[in-house]
């Protein structure tokens, strides 16, 4: 058998094909990367910029939250009220959180509450209470998309903050 007979034992490659490994190793990485410093940043999750405050006009109440969620994982909203001066504190959480959030624990635990028009109000009597008062709210996202939510204290300018929930 001659030399000639066999087969050529070189592989033809595709320059096409050589292209796409070329860019995903070389932007591959920088892609992995980027979504690295996104996670720590807190785009998905808690972290430096996803950690966010509202206050309303009259800066009597404030609220602190995550801007960004995951589905199904729980965190906190803290409801800070201050310099309200009043027999009990009637805090409405609207029908947006209602709707879109499944509520957990409320610490400290309201002394009544009640749901009334898709809002729910809990009072708190301020005899009870030193002020300022800090409301902690566990909240468990239900479905993905961007929220806005509101909150009011009293007859005070309500507060109103957006949450985007990732799938």
């Amino acid at each position: 058998m001659k030399q000639e007979d066999k087969d050529d034992p070189r592989v033809e490659e595709s320059p096409s094909a050589l292209n796409f490994e070329y860019n995903i190793n070389r932007y591959g990485v920088l892609f992995l990367l980027a979504i690295i410093f996104a996670a720590l940043a807190g785009l998905f999750s808690s972290g430096l910029f996803s950690s966010a405050s509202e206050q309303n006009s009259t800066t009597t109440t404030n609220v602190n939250y995550d801007r960004f969620e995951r589905l199904m994982s729980e965190s906190e909203i803290n409801i800070a009220i201050q310099n309200v001066r009043a027999e009990r504190y009637i805090v409405s959480i609207g029908d947006s959180l209602l709707e879109n959030y499944q509520m957990g624990d409320i610490r400290p635990e309201p002394d009544s509450m009640y749901s009334k028009s898709g809002t729910l109000y809990l009072i708190y009597n301020a005899a009870d209470i030193k002020p300022p008062l800090s409301l902690w709210v566990s909240v468990t996202p239900k479905k993905p998309g961007k929220f806005t939510n509101t909150i009011k204290v009293n007859s005070e300018p309500e507060i109103t903050f957006s949450q985007f929930v990732w799938p």
